[in-house]
């Protein structure tokens, strides 16, 4: 079962990070890139999703100001982003269960918090798929990214 901790900036953490294959890294962040990021900006708060110890997913959570990029209520929402699954745990379910026991992760570290949003580039169809099968709906905003058009998505929780 996977399960969600925020990123810390210990040796534990640094040595997962380090560890992650990400080798082709179409549509979305290495987690290197994202924490770089997030290092200088306090809002973006990046997660591990850890299964038996051991990094198999990961994420950023976006917070505050950061939400308007998709349009959404910065005051209400969070956004994903940079999502991806390590290759050697790819096609095993791993990003349904990150996904699935998200809600509840936000839930409780952000109470005031009532939708997750991200945004999915159009050619990334199985991640459409994917978000689809987890009641992420559509909602007819559009973004531009590295390869174009994005859909964006939210879920209420």
């Amino acid at each position: 079962m996977v399960t969600l901790h925020f990123y810390q900036d210990t040796d534990t953490d640094n040595q997962r990070i380090a560890h992650y294959q990400l080798t082709n890294p179409s549509f979305t962040a290495t987690p290197q890139q994202a924490l770089a990021q997030a290092s200088t900006d306090p809002d973006r708060l990046p997660v591990l999703a850890l299964q038996d110890n051991e990094l198999v997913g990961f994420f950023v959570l976006v917070k505050s100001a950061g939400v308007n990029e998709v349009g959404a209520d910065p005051r209400t929402a969070i956004l994903i982003r940079s999502l991806s699954v390590s290759e050697a745990y790819r096609h095993q379910g791993v990003a349904t269960q990150m996904m699935t026991v998200l809600p509840d992760f936000v839930r409780q570290a952000f109470p005031e918090v009532k939708e997750l949003t991200l945004s999915v580039d159009h050619g990334n169809v199985a991640a459409q798929k994917l978000y689809a099968k987890l009641n992420y709906l559509d909602t007819g905003r559009r973004r531009y990214g590295r390869y174009g058009e994005q859909y964006v998505l939210a879920y209420r929780l």
